[in-house]
């Protein structure tokens, strides 16, 4: 191994964490896995931190459950990444070491050069970069199914192939969303392979767009929710509730909810703006006394200092001070805390903005109003919320009374 960039450069290292607030004993821990890089890195047999990993282990005899083991491991590909690629250690950051091989480098070169093609002309475009990396993701996991199938060139592509990646047999495993991502990915490629791509897209079957019913909150389960948001004896901290209330009230995205900015928020105007991650689009909502009451409490009260020259909303309790990464946690506290849905169900921020939406539409609000609050950009995207308008589904339904039905039918 070559350490002569970490001998110049592991300082810089040891200084972040310490600026960071970073504890002893993880300090302690860098330093000793860059003084093993130093001093058995060069050794003979040892040529990546892999090998030098699997060497300490057999050198300490560390069990595989050994928690030592798995330090060593984390540490190691903290100092490999920044080394490497000169990434500072990030808290759930995945360093990639030791990591499984990735779907892409699994890809012959044909099936690379596609997707290569695909994201170079699509970062080109209007499209937004999670819009890209689901499309590419969607594509890759298409043509690595060609490839397992025995179909290493499209020039090759059986009709069976393509069947089985969508159905196994009984029911369909993918549905219309993964054609509509597999199709711009397949399509861009055209301009490099020409016929053969056409005809694979041929092949993709078409699926007709289907709606399952989603497990929407009762009114019962809603109104016990709410009422532990404002109840001020509980076990939940006041980020749990600002997260929690920001949820049920807004109905924004967990991504936008995560990555809100303190100049997101205009308190004398008493609204939230914002630019959509998943969308890109600009949105502008009100923000009731009860949204930024809980934000303000968590701001004053409770939020650490965090030194972030970008700082977010909410940020994690320990240090280094930065953004959480989830907010399902927080939410499944204030479910438990009010005892709803301990026993399973669905508990992710998407069901509040579907409750939200739902709610908006047992009040005849339209459908183009929720859309422009939910932040949606296709008006198609509303219709999932339509099959838990009870109240105004039961407006629909039609009087049998008139028809002869046998008395066994209404017998449980």
């Amino acid at each position: 191994m070559n350490v002569s960039k970490l001998q110049k450069n592991h300082p810089l290292l040891l200084e972040y964490l310490h600026d960071n607030g970073y504890s002893r004993s993880h300090i302690q821990w860098m330093k000793r896995c860059i003084r093993l890089v130093l001093n058995e890195g060069s050794s003979p047999g040892i040529e990546s931190y892999e090998q030098l990993y699997w060497h300490e282990v057999e050198k300490g005899e560390y069990k595989e459950t050994a928690q030592v083991r798995k330090t060593l491991k984390s540490v190691l590909g903290c100092v490999k990444r920044f080394e490497q690629e000169g990434i500072y250690p990030q808290p759930r950051l995945c360093h990639g070491f030791m990591a499984p091989t990735k779907s892409y480098d699994l890809l012959g070169d044909e099936y690379r050069s596609i997707i290569d093609h695909y994201e170079r002309t699509a970062g080109e475009g209007t499209k937004v970069a999670h819009t890209i990396y689901t499309e590419r993701r969607a594509g890759i996991q298409f043509l690595l199914h060609l490839q397992n199938a025995g179909v290493a060139s499209i020039t090759n592509t059986t009709e069976r192939a393509v069947l089985d990646f969508f159905f196994d047999g009984e029911k369909i495993i993918r549905g219309r969303a993964y054609r509509e991502k597999i199709t711009p990915v397949l399509k861009s490629a055209i301009t490099l392979y020409g016929e053969p791509v056409r005809r694979l897209l041929s092949l993709i079957p078409s699926i007709p767009k289907s709606y399952s019913n989603y497990p929407y909150l009762t009114r019962s389960e809603s109104d016990k929710f709410r009422i532990w948001l404002e109840e001020e004896n509980t076990q939940l901290t006041l980020l749990d509730k600002a997260i929690a209330t920001l949820a049920y009230y807004t109905g924004l995205r967990g991504t936008d909810i995560l990555s809100l900015k303190p100049d997101n928020i205009d308190w004398k105007k008493e609204t939230i703006h914002l630019v959509q991650s998943k969308t890109g689009m600009e949105l502008t909502l009100p923000m009731s006394a009860i949204v930024g009451n809980a934000i303000w409490d968590y701001l004053v009260y409770e939020r650490p200092g965090s030194g972030l020259e970008d700082e977010t909303v909410f940020v994690n309790g320990c240090r280094p001070y930065n953004k959480i990464s989830s907010i399902w946690d927080h939410l499944k506290n204030v479910f438990n805390e009010a005892g709803v849905r301990t026993d399973g169900g669905r508990t992710g921020v998407r069901i509040f903005r579907h409750h939200l939406a739902t709610a908006l539409l047992g009040n005849r609000i339209p459908s183009p109003v929720i859309s422009s609050i939910l932040g949606h950009t296709s008006p198609e995207s509303i219709i999932p919320c339509v099959d838990a308008d009870i109240e105004h589904l039961r407006e629909c339904s039609l009087d049998i009374t008139g028809y002869p039905v046998a008395k066994e039918v209404f017998e449980s």
